[in-house]
């Protein structure tokens, strides 16, 4: 989702096409120690894409979502010098939250601005080929964006409906659905610009952790593996800090700071650090959301995509499109 100042929905964003011309300064970053771990863009597109959000398969390769248009790349990270095109959603404009609901079976929201969520990928016995079938419509939602699974045995997700501040669950076998959470700590303020509260979701053993953009927190709450269900208190694990998508492991929250141009690092107890980037960096500018590899190679590699900075130039000059980037954060633990 991007950013300028507060939240613009895919629909409502108008493309500007600039051309890619770094400040040396500002590219400067790009492949050295940016300000806390080692960066490096694996590839960029071309100009005018918004990446909204990424899964890792079992393979290692990266799947991206655009939300520019309804399209899903593959990148081989260790190859990545030629993106797979792996499908055109055609009747749609973006896409949005991506989440693996089985071993190579992915689910993604696509849709104009309300996002219906469809069972996008299916590698197995396709000859390497995505099979894509559709899950459910729900004209119930307004915005949905944020994915997560929450029984892959038995086929249900999470998502959540960034205007209306709630979270559905969906059967992704029989289509059906309901409100699992509802929360005014995943509710957009009553104050915003554009209504849009709970955004990036990412469920971690009994724990959903979430982002709401607007209200400027991250936080969780423990859920029923079944249900989805609230099964305790919602906590805040940080506040004042913008972020749109986040990845999870062993309790510590890596958030895409959007226009803040940052990646945070941000413990269960509420400590945080700026790991990558400052306002003025081109390291990871209005970085969406984030994954970790999932090969010994890369296992501790956080890969971090971004929307670009068409709407919001670094340093109010500066304008490039969406990218796909390696931080190595294993070398900033050590």
């Amino acid at each position: 989702m991007l950013f300028s100042g507060f939240i613009l929905l895919p629909a409502l964003l108008a493309s500007v096409m600039a051309s890619v011309t770094a400040s040396p300064v500002l590219a400067a970053e790009n492949g050295h120690h940016s300000d806390q771990v080692i960066a490096r863009t694996l590839y960029q597109f071309e100009n005018g894409t918004r990446i909204e959000n990424i899964a890792v398969r079992k393979n290692g390769n990266l799947l991206v979502t655009l939300s520019d248009r309804p399209e899903l790349y593959e990148i081989d990270p260790f190859n990545p010098a030629a993106p797979k095109l792996i499908h055109h959603f055609a009747g749609y404009s973006g896409l949005g939250g991506i989440t693996e609901t089985a071993p190579d079976h992915f689910t993604v929201n696509a849709g104009n601005i309300t996002f219906e969520p469809f069972r996008a990928l299916d590698f197995n016995n396709c000859g390497g080929r995505a099979k894509v079938s559709k899950v459910t419509d729900m004209p119930d939602a307004l915005y949905l964006n944020g994915m997560t699974t929450l029984d892959s045995r038995a086929g249900t997700i999470l998502t959540g409906d960034c205007a209306s501040g709630c979270v559905f669950r969906i059967d992704t076998r029989t289509g059906d659905y309901t409100v699992a959470l509802d929360d005014e700590l995943l509710q957009p303020p009553p104050n915003a610009i554009l209504p849009v509260g709970v955004n990036g979701i990412r469920l971690i053993g009994h724990y959903l952790y979430f982002m709401n953009t607007f209200k400027a927190l991250y936080g969780r709450v423990p859920v029923d593996l079944v249900t989805g269900k609230a099964k305790g208190p919602y906590e805040v694990l940080a506040a004042n800090i913008i972020s749109d998508n986040l990845a999870v492991r062993s309790g510590v929250g890596y958030l895409a700071g959007s226009q803040g141009n940052v990646i945070y690092e941000v413990q269960s107890h509420g400590d945080r650090k700026v790991i990558a980037g400052n306002l003025n960096s081109t390291v990871a500018p209005s970085s969406t959301s984030a994954a970790f590899g999932r090969t010994r190679k890369d296992k501790n590699t956080l890969y971090v995509v971004t929307s670009g900075t068409e709407a919001a130039p670094v340093s109010g000059m500066y304008i490039e499109p969406g990218k796909v980037v390696a931080l190595d954060v294993h070398s900033f633990n050590c």
